[in-house]
């Protein structure tokens, strides 16, 4: 790998953490203001929409976005108009399936609401979030082209443009023309302005790339092969993401509905689900900051090394990466068994939330070596096995809120999480073992020497949801 290459993969590392860190302190106010702002019952409905949002943007831009990234990356489709060709044929697919996605979750959402998410409260929610799907769509699209060409600063900008605009979007409506008691919907507004400021600015700066560039530049391909390898890649990484997916979304909608069965009591159940995928998940994801933006701009580093088959570097890099995400997990996990409890009620002001941080802490070296691994997994060209593994992790999950959420409330979550990521887990390193196990040691320089790739493409598999 050059120099130059290194450099940039790690300035626009550096950039996507700064960035991905300041946003997530900007969610962070933003779930602490929304508590206040409406309580846990409100803010558990307002969650419960994420799921078919999810679902969503894995079907109209989640796979067309990876495969635009991909192919925009391609040594052979380097020009500006062969990139300009890839994005159009992206955007065409993706805001396409937005628009369709938005008229049926628009006509169809009391019917989602009351036979999907069992709760017709969710109905006013998804109405109004089916305006945000064709900016979700632009976004990604644009997105996945600036990540394409390493061009990490808009990007990251557009995050932080993003949550700033949802965060004053909701502050002002609140304070101009909230009348009575705040209601979920009224926070979906902000998801909304925020998709359309992040779009715009979004758009305004590939605008201003396009103007800039030469207009000599030619397409050395017709414009029907980029449509055809767009397509082609796109469809199976849509049809995976979107399996992943669903079952995600299905564990996240039946946590309220086991809860009920439990607690007989539907209010209670949306406080207790407000507070652990409003509060609780997002501050035990929150590490994964540190590792998801490495993942995204070092991705085609891994790569160019398994290509040029040096296993030896590769082996550097996966132990240079599980050591990373160890560390990582273990501080986390320390932290929230001294301090979850005072970190619930000191930021959410709920001693609950604060009770539940302390019995998830020892998740969270679990949660991040398992993404980790997954993402080596994909890395090495093995994704159909990451997939394998994945549904399998949270098809064990599923069956725990199942059989015992009933019986014994959110612990018996904890433990199905427990066991899913130890067995992903432990699956995973088994099949890394196997394909990369080391004819040779590893000596400490080469790992030294390897510092700039440590954490190579760790916690792409993971989830999204915390950006939620």
């Amino acid at each position: 790998m050059t120099s130059y290459a290194k450099n940039s993969i790690i300035k626009g590392t550096l950039i996507l953490t700064i960035a991905g860190i300041l946003s997530r302190f900007l969610g962070f106010y933003n779930r602490i203001f929304l508590t206040n702002l409406f309580g846990a019952r409100e803010l558990g409905i307002y969650q419960m929409i994420f799921p078919m949002y999810m679902v969503i943007f894995s079907f109209c831009c989640q796979g067309i976005q990876t495969a635009l990234t991909r192919q925009v990356a391609r040594p052979d489709f380097q020009s500006a108009r062969s990139r300009s060709c890839l994005l159009r044929t992206a955007l065409y697919l993706s805001v396409s399936l937005s628009l369709l996605c938005s008229v049926l979750v628009y006509c169809f959402a009391e019917w989602i609401s009351y036979h999907i998410l069992h709760s017709l409260e969710c109905a006013a929610c998804l109405r109004i979030l089916s305006a945000a799907f064709p900016f979700v769509a632009v976004k990604g699209c644009l997105v996945g082209y600036y990540i394409g060409i390493q061009n990490s600063a808009v990007t990251a900008w557009g995050q932080l443009i993003e949550q700033i605009a949802k965060i004053g979007g909701v502050y002002l409506l609140a304070t101009f023309f909230l009348h009575g008691e705040p209601k979920a919907y009224f926070a979906v507004y902000g998801i909304i302005i925020g998709e359309i400021v992040s779009c715009a600015f979004t758009l305004i700066c590939y605008k201003k790339r396009k103007r800039l560039q030469s207009n000599a530049s030619v397409c050395c391909h017709p414009a029907s092969l980029y449509r055809r390898e767009l397509i082609k890649d796109a469809v199976p990484l849509t049809a995976n993401r979107l399996s992943l997916t669903a079952l995600q979304s299905l564990e996240a909608i039946l946590i309220p509905h086991m809860l009920n069965l439990y607690l007989q009591d539907g209010d209670v159940s949306l406080i207790l689900y407000g507070t652990l995928s409003g509060m609780v998940l997002p501050c035990i994801m929150f590490p994964t900051t540190l590792t998801s933006s490495l993942a995204t701009m070092l991705l085609p580093a891994i790569s160019s090394e398994y290509k040029s088959d040096h296993m030896r570097s590769i082996r550097s890099i996966i132990q240079k990466s599980i050591r990373f995400c160890l560390l990582i997990g273990a501080a986390s996990s320390l932290f929230l068994l001294f301090c979850g409890r005072w970190t619930g009620s000191f930021l959410f002001g709920s001693e609950t939330a604060g009770e539940l941080l302390f019995q998830f802490a020892l998740l969270c070296p679990f949660i991040y070596l398992s993404s980790c691994l997954a993402s080596i997994i994909n890395g090495l060209g093995k994704a159909a096995v990451n997939l394998f593994y994945s549904v399998l992790s949270i098809g064990i999950r599923i069956a725990f809120i199942l059989w015992l959420v009933p019986a014994i409330g959110l612990t018996g979550y904890m433990w199905g999480m427990m066991i899913s990521y130890l067995l992903q887990t432990g699956m995973l390193l088994l099949c890394i073992y196997r394909f990369v196990s080391p004819t040779e040691p590893v000596s400490d320089s080469s790992v030294s020497a390897s510092f700039s790739d440590i954490s190579a493409d760790c916690s792409s598999f993971t989830d999204s949801s915390a950006s939620s």
